[in-house]
């Protein structure tokens, strides 16, 4: 079958996974929502909350930040750019894309819109999840190396899976839907270090619902919008390698989605896990440190290497300033750590030009090597990879922990309850999951 016919059967389908998979859709979605309130004063946040918000409509759904409903597409667009704001959100690195931040914004406008149920919530946000994360595989590096933005263009059509799940529209509608999607999905990386970068899970966010409510309207649109001569695929670098479907409905890659633990890009993770472990063993500091080498996957350099950083919001893509906040002791967990004060502070500037970036194309993409030489000539090293999956108590515990900062303890209990508990919330899940 073609890419389309694939994603429409495995859309259309009934499915019953695993309590393991079940799990980790629930831990995606407590990251989201924490991610999300706590990204809901950022300039973008409220810039698009704002602007959105006087354009009135049709009270449907819930947004993150407001005390009223606002029609599906707007609630959608708020929620996927604020949940993307901080860049602190989920990323799948088989794909390169963020995936809970397009997928969950659109189910949940959805599920308000047509009264669904938190249970229907997790079901097809599982469903639009794991079809994004194909797609980007599908969709392949080139793709992505050419200057595309996986979560703005993959993330729209997980949008659409997601959201057509929970509608059950017929193959027909869904294959229209997708159609529609061809000529919705953008996002190009150029945007990465401004709010250029969350308004890209927005816009997908809110393509995904557009799509799906046009489709079930009834307009009708290319059934090769996926991989037509003159389709997405072929007009946007794609791979278009099949192999990405080869197990779907299967086994569900959205198990090995990789949560963040330091709230800046995740291209930096690997090398952070790497020096802070450095430096704890060996109690490095920035005057007992000569130099820093951080080695990387070549992919990265024009992603998060920005060399001498002004802003904060530039902080969480330079590679060569975490590793001088690292050695400062400035805990890159915390929002706040990162603010434009930050990137004119005299010493950490100083100890950030001792800090040089490497790329080696036979390292793993999730991988890091640092090497730092000591000022008494010592030479150690450390190296880390994402792709370890961590034991599942141990992830669920550093997600709970993440979320009690992000939340404060008592709402954390309070939204985890209702996620574990779907049944509690027969309609407006995204107001029970909003409204804090």
């Amino acid at each position: 079958m073609s890419a389309t016919e694939t994603l429409v059967a495995f859309i259309c389908d009934r499915h019953s996974p695993s309590p393991r998979v079940l799990h980790i859709v629930d831990l995606c979605l407590l990251d989201w929502v924490s991610v999300t309130h706590a990204a809901r004063n950022e300039p973008v946040a409220r810039l698009i909350r704002e602007t959105t918000a006087r354009q009135e409509g049709r009270p449907e759904a819930w947004a993150c930040g407001l005390d009223r409903a606002v029609p599906a597409r707007a609630a959608a667009l708020i929620n996927g750019v604020t949940s993307h704001a901080l860049d602190y959100d989920d990323t799948h690195f088989a794909s390169l894309g963020h995936p809970s931040v397009t997928v969950f914004p659109a189910v949940l406008a959805i599920a308000d819109r047509e009264g669904a149920s938190m249970a229907d919530v997790k079901r097809a946000a599982l469903i639009g999840a794991e079809a994004s994360i194909r797609i980007g595989m599908w969709l392949g590096r080139s793709h992505y190396r050419t200057g595309f933005h996986v979560t703005g263009t993959a993330g729209t059509f997980g949008a659409v899976a997601g959201a057509a799940h929970l509608l059950k529209l017929s193959p027909e509608q869904t294959r229209m839907a997708f159609g529609i999607a061809a000529s919705l999905a953008a996002g190009v990386k150029a945007q990465f270090g401004t709010m250029g970068k969350p308004m890209h899970a927005g816009l997908a966010a809110a393509a995904g619902v557009d799509a799906v409510l046009w489709a079930e309207a009834g307009l009708i649109a290319a059934q090769v919008g996926l991989e037509g001569s003159q389709g997405f695929a072929a007009t946007h670098h794609a791979e278009a390698n099949d192999a990405a479907f080869a197990d779907l409905g299967r086994h569900y890659l959205l198990c090995e989605t990789s949560h963040k633990f330091h709230a800046c890009c995740h291209g930096t993770h690997a090398m952070l896990e790497a020096l802070s472990a450095l430096r704890d063993t060996h109690g490095l500091t920035p005057g007992s440190v000569s130099s820093v080498t951080i080695t990387v996957h070549p992919q990265y350099l024009d992603i998060c290497n920005i060399q001498e950083p002004a802003t904060g919001l530039e902080a969480k893509f330079s590679y060569r300033q975490l590793a001088a906040m690292v050695l400062h002791g400035i805990p890159t967990d915390r929002l706040d750590s990162f603010s434009d004060d930050v990137c004119t502070n005299t010493d950490i500037a100083e100890t950030r030009n001792r800090v040089v970036v490497r790329t080696d194309p036979s390292f793993s993409e999730t991988g890091a090597l640092v090497a730092v030489r000591t000022a008494d000539g010592a030479h150690v090293t450390s190296d880390h990879d994402h792709a370890t999956p961590l034991e599942a108590a141990t992830r669920t515990a550093r997600v709970l922990a993440k979320s009690k900062a992000l939340l404060e303890e008592h709402r954390c209990t309070r939204i985890w309850s209702r996620i574990q508990n779907p049944e509690a919330v027969a309609q407006s899940p995204g107001r029970a999951l909003l409204d804090l």
